[in-house]
């Protein structure tokens, strides 16, 4: 019996199929299997733009924000 090779890389669609991504080259990148999981848990279904654009307004939010250390 041959030993199956884990699967250690997964397609990810950068623009998802629920949102019309085709299963097309320009649309998919390889990526290991642990971070395509981790990037669902963090962020869905986003695009890479979605999540770079969320970033930056939190970013800005924290550079706009000021505390005040209590002691």
């Amino acid at each position: 019996m041959k030993n199956k090779k884990k699967r250690t890389m997964n397609r990810h669609h950068l623009r998802p199929k629920e949102r019309g991504g085709q299963k097309i080259g320009s649309n998919l990148i390889l990526i290991d299997i642990k971070r395509h999981n981790a990037w669902h848990i963090l962020w869905g279904n986003r695009t890479l733009g979605e999540v770079i654009a969320l970033l930056e307004r939190l970013q800005h939010i924290k550079e706009t924000q000021r505390f005040k250390a209590y002691i």
